[in-house]
């Protein structure tokens, strides 16, 4: 009996220990995308200011039901668990999980492997940085289309002035194309995009 009680002993601190090693792993994993991130420069230190016009239309457009919120351990892991569990959770994903996205690089969204990846990225990520500075950070690889990446290069190549400087209408614009780049190449239906974000957007409370 006591050989027995030791071997069922062992195999359940076997079954404990392999999922911990896993998290453990995809968890230093993470810090390793991260780091690598910084080094390259996609994490630089955005400031956490005032959100300009465009920065917080894009907020409200891609975010509003998750931006600032809180949840334990995570936002994303709360938003993915809302996803599968209930009709009623979040219908827009964290910013944490957008940017997670675009540092991982690697597009297999079917790999449970990279799913997991992503995950604890983003949760890392809402750890160290708050979102406003997501944000920003998300904002310099985002693709507006034609070849464009970032807000800034978007807003000089399509309206020839800094972000900083548009009004409602052109912030629109531009968070019309991060859903659908093709629209630039649509000037009706972008317009129409472009006005219906307006009017779903609320007045600036930052």
């Amino acid at each position: 009996m006591r050989v027995v009680f030791i071997f069922v002993v062992i195999l359940v601190l076997l079954g404990m220990a392999v999922p911990m090693a896993f998290a453990v792993r995809y968890w230093l994993d993470g810090r390793a995308v991260i780091a690598r991130a910084e080094q390259g420069g996609a994490l630089r230190g955005a400031s956490a200011e005032r959100l300009t016009v465009a920065e917080h239309t894009i907020a409200m457009n891609e975010f509003r039901e998750t931006w600032r919120s809180r949840a334990i351990p995570c936002r994303t892991l709360a938003y993915l668990w809302n996803d599968l569990t209930t009709e009623s959770g979040p219908r827009t994903m964290p910013v944490s999980y957008k940017l997670g996205t675009s540092l991982l690089g690697e597009q297999r969204g079917t790999s449970v492997r990279w799913q997991v990846r992503r995950l604890i990225v983003s949760c890392q990520l809402e750890q160290r940085f708050d979102d406003r500075q997501l944000l920003r950070m998300w904002l310099t690889q985002a693709y507006f289309g034609r070849e464009t990446f970032g807000l800034e290069n978007a807003s000089q190549a399509i309206f020839g002035k800094p972000s900083s400087a548009l009004n409602g209408e052109e912030a629109a614009r531009l968070a019309a194309l991060l859903r659908a780049p093709s629209l630039r190449g649509q000037p009706e239906r972008w317009a129409e995009r472009a006005r219906l974000i307006q009017e779903r957007v609320a007045p600036r409370a930052q």
